[in-house]
């Protein structure tokens, strides 16, 4: 079998359009798929320069290019009608041939996405049905109905919490809301929205990360009909919540160019959809949410300053559940009992070294990793069994292990008189304050840079300095 025939075979099986050309800009080969997806002929084009066909099209145009430059051109959109009349989407990439460091050639593959774009047209569809059942108020079981009084916590970091989130559902201002991952920011979020006038409206919640980038700015602005190939009228995020509120989890995955979009709506209460000409207006609370410092994100440029300071209005830090040591057993007996309620058991209790392994584990993923951890023992444990360590997940015993063993070394070296007369949660908190002090005076005062040499966030810090009445 000659390199032709092999060639020809292989590229006849491919899904992927296929067009060759060589150096002179001749066709070499052109496969039954590109046939499908452009409508044309491989015999019209075999063996002929692209340029003395006179059906150039945009593909052609692209390897024609690449010949010339040398340059790749990978991942472009290429809208048309097949062979059988129907629309076809692909996605294009195009790339050089060289030999001996000649370009020799331009290759150019065409994928198939035409039912991929139509299943996320169907996704989107989907979404927008799921965010209008929301906007009816048939969200009780994803737990939008949150209200402050639901959320549990009676230490004085939360009571200050639910105070600040009882205030800002009194005004309409815009809210920031920053805390470690798992601390229960977006349930804030809801409360102050169901207790704020404007719980008879909308309440729509969306994660930035979660949004491919190229799909966030018609996912919060919209799209509308013919503004582009293959555009619908599709409301965005704002007009679904239109009057009331728009909480944005991560909200510094945005890219900086689209802040500026949502800069002007939050300034203005007007935006423009993609592909229309025309201002569209709604009036709509913004709740910002993210995971980290928000100052520290300016300087490294995620975050732009002005839209800082127009979320920022009423801003609203929750505290690690390190930090929140009188919760923690009412939150354990909380999760235990809605647990066992939903699994058909009686309330569970726990072992008495599974509740010191509690307090003394540094719960990173704070109150959902704790939630998860009393699920899976409530789910192993026997009905009415006390939760014994056995019960736990496989991580959480590991680390607790070598929690203890970091513990007893640390009670290993209480030297200093003044370390002898304490117990351990005394000492714990006296290096604590030494670690902090240490770090405030190595850097100066700047409380940023000694956040980062503690390896904590800089509102954590901040957090301790107050707890420790450094400031």
């Amino acid at each position: 079998m000659n390199k032709e025939t092999l060639i020809k075979k292989m590229t006849g099986v491919l899904k992927d359009g296929v067009h060759v050309i060589d150096r002179d800009g001749v066709t070499v080969v052109y496969n039954r798929k590109m046939e499908i997806i452009e409508d044309r002929k491989a015999s019209d084009l075999l063996g002929k320069p692209l340029m003395e066909t006179g059906k150039i099209n945009e593909n052609d145009s692209k390897l024609i290019e690449v010949l010339r430059t040398g340059l790749p051109q990978v991942n472009h959109i290429y809208t048309g009608i097949n062979k059988y009349g129907n629309k076809v989407i692909g996605n294009v990439s195009t790339w050089p041939v060289s030999e001996k460091g000649m370009i020799v050639g331009a290759l150019e593959i065409v994928i198939d996405i035409t039912e991929l774009r139509m299943l996320r047209e169907k996704v989107l569809g989907i979404t927008k049905d799921i965010n209008q059942l929301a906007q009816k108020g048939k969200n009780h079981e994803s737990g939008m109905n949150c209200m402050i009084s639901d959320i549990v916590g009676e230490s004085r970091e939360m009571e200050q919490v639910k105070h600040l989130a009882a205030l800002a559902a009194k005004c309409d201002a815009n809210v920031m809301i920053v805390g470690e991952s798992g601390t229960g920011k977006e349930l804030i979020a809801q409360s102050i929205h169901n207790e704020s006038a404007r719980r008879r409206k909308p309440l729509i919640a969306e994660n930035c990360a979660a949004i491919p980038e190229n799909l966030m700015e018609s996912t919060l602005f919209g799209t509308v009909k013919g503004g582009f190939t293959g555009a619908v009228d599709r409301p965005g995020l704002f007009q679904m919540a239109d009057g009331g509120t728009l909480i944005l989890d991560e909200i510094n995955s945005l890219p900086v160019g689209l802040q500026a979009k949502l800069l002007r709506v939050l300034q203005e209460g007007s935006f423009r959809p993609v592909g229309s000409g025309e201002i569209s207006r709604v009036d709509v609370r913004v709740i910002a949410i993210t995971n980290r410092d928000p100052e520290q994100l300016i300087e490294e440029g995620i975050l732009r300053t002005d839209l800082f300071y127009r979320l920022n209005v009423i801003d609203i830090f929750v505290p690690p559940l390190s930090e929140r040591e009188d919760d923690l057993e009412l939150l354990t007996g909380y999760f235990a009992e809605k647990f066992a309620r939903k699994s058909g058991k009686t309330t569970t209790g726990f072992m008495p070294e599974v509740k010191e392994a509690f307090r003394k584990y540094p719960w990173r993923g704070n109150v959902r990793e704790l939630s998860n951890v009393v699920e899976c023992g409530v789910n192993l444990a026997e009905n009415g069994e006390l939760i014994q360590m056995a019960h736990l997940p496989h991580y959480f015993i590991k680390q607790v292990r070598e929690v203890s063993r970091v513990t007893q070394v640390l009670g290993e070296v209480k030297a200093d008189r003044k370390a002898a007369e304490l117990n351990l949660i005394e000492y714990m908190n006296e290096m604590e304050k030494a670690l902090v002090k240490d770090a405030m005076e190595q850097c100066g005062g700047n409380v940023s840079r000694a956040a980062e040499r503690l390896g904590i966030t800089r509102q954590a810090l901040q957090h301790k300095l107050r707890k420790m009445e450094f400031q």
